[in-house]
């Protein structure tokens, strides 16, 4: 039976795309960075938003930028003449009283939901992101957050991966962690995770100008990074159910643009899950 999730990343306060404009799905799926750098209103607005997108089920990260929702940030970067030292704790209360609305926000981990239908998926979530000018939920180079060692790292057979950041794919074909420059940011232990796994959709933001999706079908040692799909939003990007697991499809969906670019619109994904026909 098919599922469709509408996905959406680094809407930055304002640049959430009008309600009105999308279309009503199963799940929400937002990658983090709901803010430009945190408060309690900005949170208020940005849950005021998502609560208006037509689903049944709106899952939430956070990002390096909503640096209140990052406990240990926030109290190593706390300016005590003007910080909310309660901020963080507030602000995850704001999320908390959601769930009556059927938006959750998801800590770092492996979770799973059952929609109507008994249609049940498994999404693993992280805010974590490679250290970058001193933002919220940074790893150091060389950490391996995701990989068996991890505390929490991402498990066989799950559903959805649902990273802030992107991973780094070894192929002249893959564009979705490539800044303006055209610098590759992604992470090469986040893609070890993801081959290892093989999750069924891969998505992430946080590199606004790698916004797109690519197919990639994993091979004994080669993959197959498919081409771009890039100035296409709206498009349902359908993809088949797998028993082997053999392709993934890893979505950037940062939505917001720079400069005077009109910012990107949300990416539908439709995934068969089972359940009653």
């Amino acid at each position: 039976m098919a599922t469709t999730f509408l996905v959406l990343s680094d809407t930055h306060d304002d640049a959430f795309p009008d309600p009105a404009s999308v279309p009503k799905v199963d799940v929400v799926l937002h990658c983090g960075d709901l803010t430009m750098i945190g408060g309690l209103s900005n949170y208020k607005k940005a849950i005021a938003n998502i609560n208006a997108l037509d689903a049944e089920v709106k899952l939430v990260i956070a990002g390096n930028h909503d640096v209140s929702l990052d406990p240990k940030w926030w109290e190593a970067n706390l300016d005590v003449d003007d910080d909310d030292p309660q901020e963080p704790a507030k602000a995850l209360e704001l999320f908390a009283a959601e769930r009556t609305n059927g938006l959750y926000f998801l800590e770092e981990g492996t979770h799973t939901f059952t929609l109507s239908e008994n249609r049940t998926f498994t999404v693993y979530a992280s805010p974590y992101t490679p250290e970058f000018n001193g933002y919220a939920f940074a790893y150091q180079p060389g950490e391996d957050r995701f990989g068996p060692g991890a505390k929490e790292p991402i498990p066989p057979g799950v559903d959805i991966v649902m990273t802030h950041g992107p991973p780094l794919l070894p192929s002249h074909q893959y564009q979705l962690d490539t800044n303006r420059d055209g610098m590759h940011c992604g992470c090469p232990m986040l893609y070890a995770a993801i081959r290892r796994v093989k999750p069924r959709i891969h998505c992430f933001g946080h590199i606004h100008e790698g916004y797109g999706v690519q197919g990639v079908s994993w091979g004994p040692v080669t993959d197959v990074v498919e081409e771009l799909v890039s100035r296409d939003p709206g498009k349902a990007v359908v993809v088949e159910g797998s028993e082997d697991r053999g392709r993934t499809v890893l979505i950037n969906a940062a939505i917001m643009n720079h400069g005077e670019e009109a910012n990107n619109k949300p990416w539908v994904v439709s995934l068969d899950l089972g359940g009653e026909a």
